[in-house]
């Protein structure tokens, strides 16, 4: 079987989960504190991906104080809270040996309890997915398609790597298209709980990569999955990072690109493409790329094993 992962990429995931392994057990206040963050942030990103008009400060505020949001559509606020109830369910069933096909139906009555009539119940009729030249297939081949895919996510007959099997999860069920709506959320904590079962933290795509996410899953509807096997797995790379800097402080700080690119032979328009090729573990937040000096000085003597770092030079690549 040949690796959908990038080679370099898959080695810098590898180093870090390793590293993150050799620290436990982690600090239980710094665990607890990262997890809540993560449970935010994730229930935010995941549920504004499909349309969730809450911010980010509601989606805190009514997570971890229950205050009331007015003015927004009940079906959001119930999404929302019905979240937090879904992770709980994927880390526990992530201890299990195998899916079975009542957990994948139980997530889903989980995340669209309140919200929706069929919430737990596949569809009965044809979908369309917006912005998707995909079509999934009809209501009546769902009963054979889960149990199949299931079964060959269980036997993982090709050997994937925990990174390739959740991402390949993620996308078989997606183009299964079973719900009516909720496809998505539940396609991203399946993804999750492949990781979690693997000791990798949880793992957030960020609304502000949706569009290169659809990007790659458009590709994969056309027979390549390797663009989105290594998008997967640059958010888990990034979600490691953010662990490790939390857990090991006197690392050296996250700067942005702009700051970054002075006294290297690369301009930030340049950074800024590595960062998105991931030939850089960067970090994102919002639309703004975080490195350090050691990252860009670690790529300068991949490229050149004669780099120094110098002065402030310029340089447009």
């Amino acid at each position: 079987m040949v690796m959908l992962l990038n080679t370099s990429l898959h080695s810098r995931i590898v180093e870090k989960k390793n590293r993150l392994d050799s620290l436990r057990p982690l600090n239980p206040s710094i665990v607890h504190k990262l997890q809540e963050q993560m449970e935010i942030k994730y229930t935010y990103n995941s549920n504004h991906i499909e349309g969730n008009t809450l911010t980010l400060k509601e989606t805190q505020l009514l997570l971890e104080e229950g205050l009331t949001v007015h003015n927004k559509p009940l079906p959001d606020v119930l999404e929302i809270k019905n979240h937090p109830e879904a992770i709980d369910y994927i880390e526990t069933i992530a201890k299990k040996i195998e899916l079975k096909e009542v957990d994948i139906l139980t997530i889903h009555q989980i995340i669209k309890r309140g919200v929706d009539d069929d919430a737990g119940r596949y569809r009965s009729g044809h979908v369309i997915i917006t912005g998707s030249s995909h079509i999934p297939p009809p209501a009546y081949e769902i009963q054979f398609l889960i149990p199949t895919m299931i079964a060959e996510y269980n036997r993982n007959p090709n050997e994937l790597v925990p990174i390739e099997l959740a991402a390949w999860l993620h996308y078989r069920f997606v183009n299964i298209h079973p719900f009516n709506d909720g496809n998505g959320r539940v396609a991203r904590l399946l993804m999750n709980l492949t990781l979690i079962r693997y000791g990798y933290p949880m793992t957030v795509i960020s609304y502000s990569d949706r569009r290169q996410y659809y990007n790659t899953l458009d590709k994969a509807d056309k027979g390549n999955l390797v663009p989105f096997v290594n998008f997967v797995a640059s958010s888990v790379e990034q979600m490691l990072d953010t662990y490790l800097r939390a857990i090991e402080p006197t690392k050296e700080p996250l700067i942005p690109i702009s700051e970054a690119s002075k006294g290297t032979p690369y301009s930030a328009e340049y950074l800024s493409l590595l960062s998105r090729m991931r030939a850089i573990p960067a970090t994102k937040e919002g639309k703004t790329w975080l490195v350090t000096k050691s990252m860009i000085e670690q790529y300068a003597k991949a490229e050149n094993p004669s780099y120094e770092p110098k002065g402030k030079t310029t340089l447009t690549n």
